[in-house]
């Protein structure tokens, strides 16, 4: 008989209950994936009018970006059987049973205090599992007139990590050209809308904004001086410098993963490609040369590939290649009019902007190894120029469903789409920074 390894069993048996005492982490994009019903008692409002102004911003702000989240079922407080205003905070106050009938399998609850230090109120706030009846999360806020969405948006950052094992999305921005009576400005707005300010407006057209890897700048191209030239606008003092300003485009450029290199097409050479450049425009290495326009260019978050657009085939269609410009395959094959792709932040799909056999614009995405394509949208206007959440699991992109062109959000498989924009003018673009773009 074999003798068996005392150690090994041991091992196994230890990562075995591991595995299994392990909280599973819900997964929006996951195939069995359900949204999790949710009790949300919003916080009572004081009586002094600045903190009452201060609680109810916050009560809003927390109830929309768990329904923008897509992984909460918000239960109808109208079906609650517990009087939460007479209920404590504290685990042996929570009546777990109550709560469980009205189908609820998380709670979040918070009470008030007094401000001081320039503060106008403190929330204290916790989340409860219903089914095992303990607080899994306690959190308190000093908020101050000017903080209340942002202090929001860091608890809902907070739930949805502990939800996730990933972090929440909800103090990322988003950039992107607004193009209203003849001007073309860039602008940026929170990521569910709010806050819209602009960014660059110097009277010309200003196209395809992107970020830089670090959030602190964004590039742009812009026709201020007679010619499609790539810019740099710094955060810090809100002032652009050019980068790259050769003869013809200067369009589209998106920085490597590593802030090295910048992809953009260039048609110095009297024919759209595609090259490297670095941070101050100096030219690394020219990656394609066909007859064909080649455009759109976009970064695996390895570093290590570039998907593009290119009409050598006779139409456009998504292709990739090594960062080198080796190795160039072509990854779409149905539909004559496939652009803008952009690459998921997990390196498992792109997603792109196709026209239909009916002439209109939807969303897909592909599978870079497989070339399988699913359908994200449908029958809802043009929709195009996808962009993905730093976390991978939404998409931003732009929709003509309600008439002009307007931002919207979803999840990663199309669902729980949402306009977050409502302004007049057309936006386009949308480009979806990275964690390091938070709001400060």
């Amino acid at each position: 008989m074999r003798k068996t390894n005392i150690g090994y069993l041991v091992i196994i048996s230890f990562l075995a209950v591991t595995c299994i005492a392990a909280r599973p982490y819900l997964d929006i994009t996951g195939p069995d994936f359900r949204p999790l019903p949710l009790a949300l008692v919003g916080v009572q409002e004081p009586t002094d009018p600045a903190a009452a102004k201060a609680v109810k911003e916050f009560n809003q702000v927390v109830k929309n970006d768990l329904e923008i989240s897509g992984l909460f079922k918000l239960i109808d407080p109208k079906t609650f059987l517990v009087k939460s205003e007479t209920e404590g905070m504290a685990d042996a106050d929570i009546k777990w049973q109550q709560w469980a009938d009205t189908g609820a399998e998380a709670l979040i609850k918070g009470k008030t205090s007094a401000g001081k230090d320039g503060a106008v109120v403190v929330i204290n706030l916790r989340l409860y599992e219903i089914g095992s009846s303990k607080s899994v999360l306690d959190k308190t806020y000093s908020i101050r007139p000017d903080k209340a969405r942002e202090t929001a948006h860091v608890f809902c950052d907070d739930v949805v990590g502990y939800f996730t094992g990933q972090p929440g999305i909800f103090r990322t921005r988003i950039v992107f050209v607004k193009k209203q009576g003849g001007a073309e400005t860039i602008n940026i707005i929170d990521m569910d809308g709010a806050n819209e300010n602009v960014l660059v407006s110097n009277g010309s057209i200003n196209l395809l904004p992107s970020w830089g890897q670090d959030g602190k700048s964004i590039f742009y191209t812009s026709f201020i001086n007679h010619n499609p030239d790539l810019y740099e606008y710094f955060f810090s003092d809100n002032h652009s410098t050019v980068v790259s300003k050769h003869p013809g485009l200067n369009i589209g450029a998106q920085v490597s993963p590593d802030g090295k290199n910048i992809a953009i097409t260039l048609s110095r050479d009297d024919n759209s490609e595609i090259y490297l450049i670095d941070r101050e425009g100096k030219i690394m290495q020219r990656l394609t040369s066909d007859w064909g326009i080649d455009s759109s260019s976009t970064w695996s978050p390895d570093g290590k590939k570039i998907s593009f657009v290119s009409t050598r085939s006779g139409n456009p269609n998504i292709y990739m290649m090594n960062m080198n410009g080796s190795d160039q395959v072509r990854l779409t094959f149905k539909g004559n009019y496939n652009q803008t792709p952009r690459w998921s932040p997990k390196g498992d799909k792109i997603a792109f902007t196709a026209r239909d056999e009916r002439n209109v614009f939807d969303l897909f995405v592909l599978d870079p190894q497989s070339k399988e394509v699913k359908r994200l949208t449908q029958d809802q206007g043009n929709n195009e120029e996808p962009s993905w959440s730093p976390n991978g699991k939404y998409i931003t992109f732009t929709s003509t469903r309600g008439g002009s062109s307007q931002i919207f959000i979803m999840n990663a498989d199309g669902t729980n789409q949402r306009r977050i924009t409502s302004g007049k003018g057309d936006y386009a673009t949308p480009a979806w920074g990275p964690y390091t773009s938070v709001i400060r």
